[in-house]
């Protein structure tokens, strides 16, 4: 009699109660839950990092190009808020032109200029963009102040100040990645 008692506590005790099973499936609730959080929070996080990176390679490559191409120049002739235009010193066409509502393009028709003539497109994803020039003397008592250069004879430009926004749309999140830069550049000629 005393086998057979055993034999039934045996066959009872097999599988899980629904208790046990509530208490274990919570547990692991508790250890999976945090971890599927902080993966997408790590996800995002990394995806923005990635976004900030690129911006801010696209706007070093375009301020680099931007910066020896108008230093090399012999002019600016013609001006206005989102395009200049310049004469290079073998007379050639130097342009750079932002659409308005996303690329910066430039042309440099130079054949003295190692790697030119070039052009393309610089800046993608550009929100804002806006271009100043001023006169080479600085404003008296300062060192960094200049005199705006007069729009009707851009011949006087020595420096030119750009400034501008890219934005990119992190994938995951539908937020915006946005990188704000600004620029003075002294023109040689």
């Amino acid at each position: 009699m005393k086998l057979r008692t055993i034999h039934n506590n045996r066959k009872r005790r097999q599988g899980w109660t629904l208790l046990e099973t509530l208490f274990a499936f919570g547990a692991a609730l508790l250890v999976i839950t945090p971890t599927v959080v902080v993966y997408f929070f790590m996800n995002r996080t990394l995806e923005a990092t990635a976004n900030y990176e690129e911006l801010d390679r696209q706007s070093r490559y375009a301020l680099d190009i931007m910066t020896s191409d108008i230093r090399e120049c012999g002019h600016l002739t013609s001006f206005s808020t989102n395009s200049l235009a310049f004469t290079n010193l073998d007379g050639t066409l130097l342009q750079f032109t932002w659409d308005g509502t996303n690329f910066l393009t430039y042309t440099n028709a130079s054949t003295t200029l190692p790697g030119c003539p070039r052009g393309g497109t610089l800046l993608k994803g550009c929100s804002y963009l806006a271009f100043n020039i001023f006169q080479r003397n600085p404003t008296s008592n300062t060192t960094m102040s200049f005199v705006a250069a007069p729009s009707t004879n851009p011949a006087l430009t020595k420096v030119i100040v750009m400034d501008w926004i890219c934005k990119r749309t992190n994938y995951l999140t539908l937020t915006d990645s946005e990188s704000v830069q600004t620029a003075k550049v002294v023109m040689r000629n």
